[in-house]
């Protein structure tokens, strides 16, 4: 074999050996990627973690319950805050407490991405809850939790409460 059939096979060894490489590390892009690509996944940063989902459905029921508004709003995050007087949010979760009464329980059900504003990303996560039987808006309801992700921090954005119609 001459010196140039040998530069040509090494050639196409090395291609095929980066090829390979490249390849098997671009499966691993997952791990490494950035926060505003892991929402266009619909990806939950590790941040939010089962026991944060839980935590968040616990700490809503447990202040809806006993109508400590003061509780519900101390769950929103500063730029929420920012946004709503407490006064007007104290009116808004009385209404919600006149229609749906009580929340009894609830589970996790899945996040969507929102959106993303500066470096926060925005999800949803969304919750199945049954309601109490004086519930004008039938016994299962959806409670949403928005939440504003930047970096290692996360703060709540919103809640809505939807039940279904008696109908």
């Amino acid at each position: 074999m001459n010196n140039t059939n040998k530069i040509i096979i090494s050639l196409l060894v090395a291609n095929l050996a980066a090829t390979i490489w490249f390849g098997n590390k671009s499966n691993n892009g997952n791990l490494n990627q950035k926060p505003y690509e892991q929402a266009s996944n619909h990806q939950l940063p590790d941040l939010i973690t089962d026991t944060v989902k839980q935590e968040l459905l616990d700490t809503f029921i447990k202040h809806f319950n006993v109508a400590n508004y003061s509780g519900l709003y101390d769950m929103f995050g500063p730029v929420a805050k920012a946004q709503i007087a407490r006064e007007h949010m104290d009116k808004e979760f009385g209404k919600l407490a006149k229609f749906f009464h009580s929340v009894k329980s609830g589970s996790y059900s899945f996040a969507e991405f929102s959106g993303q504003q500066g470096s926060n990303i925005i999800y949803v996560l969304n919750y199945t809850v049954k309601l109490s039987e004086k519930s004008d808006f039938g016994e299962i309801g959806e409670l949403k939790i928005t939440i504003a992700i930047d970096g290692n921090n996360y703060q709540v954005y919103g809640i809505r409460l939807n039940g279904t119609s008696n109908t």
